[in-house]
């Protein structure tokens, strides 16, 4: 008991003298003294310039607090000579009881209007790698890390800027604000920050984050509890009053020593769409990357890229761009962003694969796809007001595509293609297969190959819009192929039937489709079987010439407008737009022709000169009585006018020309034959024979 009474007596005494130094200490000492010997130890810490310009105060019991007034930390050689950072006033306090026993509690941390400027120059130097220069390197002190607390922390209107030189990007963060509640190692606390991104001045985004978070220094590991993320982005490109968006995470996890940053529950909101999935971080200090699955509910594409900023042209039809929706697994980091195992949904279509940009300093695309269906000419511009019309009604000319040269060179992009059936300019394909390479202005679709109207197709398309003006090479071949459904659908004529091959090999150079026209230049060639040329009856023609010529009633037509034909070829070249060919041959019922001319494709014209040559008819035949006399003749055809009404016209003098001529021959036969038997009997007479 006694032993007891000392005790108390001395640690009464202990107290009392402790009571007394604390208060000798408050009296007699005063921090703003020893101002020099302060800047003096962070200058000999961080190599650099320090200044406590500001008053300092000191309070002792309960708490061992200081309150700094203003202090600047200067900025490194070359980065100008403004402070790298600097602070209005700052409070700290620890509470000195607890020292006695190893624990360090600190009560509010208070840090106003802090500012911090980061930079790397033109040539890639930073300003913040030289602080520890000064460092002394005298060993840390014995013993195990102290047990630490702090009341809360709070920063009031703090700014950050930094200036990448060398990457050409300035940030800043101005309004930063903290909040949390009592920190210590392995238990939670809340945690609230907000402030003001902007990005030079294209984009301003103010953030606003709330979450219960736990630390665990001993491990470097960091949880942020079911946190709420809220940005609203404003600048160029967004709504004026700016497009709000919320991100939510069921945890958020950061392992320091592993690198890694674990966050399950993603569910991200803006403009009407919601994208959920789960991702973990790898190398999140030295080379942040991200993956883990990906889901877009289905949202309109149209609706979603217009509050973006982005409004999508008109279209053929007004339904497509509505329905839109991917999933995947995303892999993005500070050089790419992809998506693989990717089922992605627009409109009617199923596409599969992968895509993404594969390098995003230049912006390049990749992509590797497998699509189910496509009609792209829903997507292309409405017909405009007027253009409908009868597909027989002549119309002037469409006017010219323009040839989108800044969007060529502005293309980054590899990739293929497949697609199970199509629908380009009005022509189907089937199981098409494209390869797409795009770059520096130079775009090639190679290969492309396709089955088409029970054919197939292959071809080489290349643009090259580095120049001043666009330069169009193709190389096409379809061969086997069906042409009346072809015809129907690319031209929107019903004049050609058949099924054969064909090839047309050229270029072409200009700012819009008509200049391309105009400077097409290459080689072509056509063979087609068993069809026919509808709107068009070349042996009805052709006796109704012959009835004109003898002065007869003209036939009767015994069937459509058609030229059946058994075969037709042609080879030739094109040149500033304009084919020519010597060699065209076709194969009629009654008929061999052969041809020569002309077909301007700018303007849609024929100038063409064909030689029927008339063959044995027989006489029983229904659709040619009382024309039996051609046979043998050839009878000059013209043709001119438009592709789609062509003009045939046998020539009549020529076809009366021949005819004469080949009676004059008859009459020269007839005559010499009399002339030699006339002969003859004289040398009978002559010997008596």
């Amino acid at each position: 008991m006694r032993l007891l009474r000392y005790g108390l007596y001395a640690l009464g005494g202990v107290l009392l003298l402790v009571a007394a130094a604390l208060a000798y200490v408050l009296v007699f000492f005063d921090p703003n003294a020893h101002k020099q010997q302060l800047e003096q130890l962070v200058r000999d810490q961080t190599g650099r310039e320090f200044s406590l310009p500001g008053e300092l105060k000191l309070r002792l019991y309960p708490w061992l607090a200081i309150e700094v007034g203003r202090a600047t930390l200067g900025n490194a050689p070359g980065f100008g000579a403004e402070p790298m950072m600097e602070f209005d006033h700052a409070q700290l306090g620890v509470k000195l009881l607890p020292l006695l026993h190893g624990a360090i509690e600190i009560g509010a941390v208070t840090v106003e209007s802090p500012t911090i400027r980061l930079g790397i120059d033109a040539a890639g130097h930073d300003n913040w790698s030289d602080l520890g220069k000064g460092r002394s390197n005298a060993p840390a002190a014995a013993g195990g890390v102290p047990k630490l607390s702090i009341a809360s922390v709070h920063v009031v209107n703090g700014s950050l800027r930094f200036v990448d030189r060398k990457g050409g990007s300035d940030i800043a963060v101005r309004g930063f604000n903290v909040e949390t509640g009592a920190l210590q190692a392995g238990r939670p606390f809340d945690l609230q920050l907000a402030g003001t991104v902007q990005q030079s001045k294209t984009l301003t985004v103010a953030i606003e984050l709330r979450g219960r978070a736990t630390l665990h220094p001993d491990t470097s590991r960091y949880e942020l509890d079911s946190p709420v993320i809220k940005l609203q982005l404003s600048g160029d490109g967004f709504p004026a009053a700016g497009l709000p968006v919320e991100l939510r995470f069921a945890s958020a996890t950061a392992d320091l020593n592993a690198q890694t940053l674990d966050l399950p529950g993603m569910d991200v909101r803006a403009a009407g769409a919601q994208l959920s999935g789960s991702l973990r971080g790898a190398k999140i200090i030295d080379a942040p990357s991200f993956s883990g699955p990906v889901q877009l509910a289905k949202v309109s594409l149209r609706d979603l890229l217009d509050e973006f900023g982005t409004k999508l042209p008109a279209t053929r039809d007004a339904a497509v761009f509505g329905a839109f929706s991917f999933s995947g697994t995303l892999a993005a980091s500070s050089k790419a962003i992809m998506l693989s195992g990717m089922k992605l949904r627009l409109d009617d279509t199923n596409a599969s694969g992968r895509a993404g940009i594969s390098n995003l300093d230049t912006t390049a695309l990749a992509f590797d796809l497998q699509v189910d269906r496509v009609n792209a000419d829903r997507y292309l511009a409405p017909v405009p007001a007027g253009n409908a019309k009868p597909a027989a009604a002549a119309t002037a000319p469409s006017p010219p595509t323009p040839i989108p040269v800044e969007l060529l060179r502005s293309l980054n992009l590899h990739g293929n293609i497949s697609v199970g059936e199509a629908v380009f300019a009005g022509i189907q394909y089937q199981n098409l297969r494209v390869g797409l390479n795009a770059s520096g202005g130079r775009v090639r679709v190679f290969p492309s190959q396709a089955q088409m109207y029970g054919g197939q197709y292959s071809g080489d398309i290349g643009i090259d819009a580095s120049g001043k003006l666009a330069r169009v090479s193709f190389d096409e071949h379809v061969t086997g192929v069906d042409f009346a459904p072809l015809f129907r659908d690319m031209f929107e004529t019903r004049h050609i039937s058949g099924r054969g091959t064909a090839a047309i090999k050229a270029t072409g150079v200009g700012a819009d489709s008509a200049a391309l026209l105009r400077t097409l230049t290459g080689t072509f060639e056509f063979h087609v079987d068993n069809g026919a040329y509808e709107g068009l009856d070349l042996w009805y023609e052709i006796r109704r010439a012959r009835a004109l010529l003898k002065q007869e009633a003209i036939p009767a037509r015994t069937g459509p407008e058609r030229t059946p034909f058994t075969a037709v070829s042609a080879t030739g070249k094109i040149t500033n737009g304009v084919l020519a060919n010597d060699d065209l041959i076709a194969a009629l019922q009654y008929l061999q022709v052969k041809g020569h001319g002309t077909a301007d494709i700018a303007s849609g014209t024929l100038d063409y000169h064909l030689d029927a040559n008339v063959l044995k008819i027989p006489d029983n035949a229904a659709d040619a009585a009382g024309a039996s006399d051609l046979s043998g003749f050839t009878i000059p055809v013209t043709v001119s006018g438009s592709f789609s009404a062509p003009k045939v016209r046998p020539d009549v003098a020529a076809l009366a020309k021949a005819r004469v001529q080949k009676e004059l021959d008859k009459k020269k036969d007839e005559l010499k034959q009399k002339l030699q038997e006339k002969l003859q009997d004289k040398l009978k007479g002559l010997f008596g024979n």
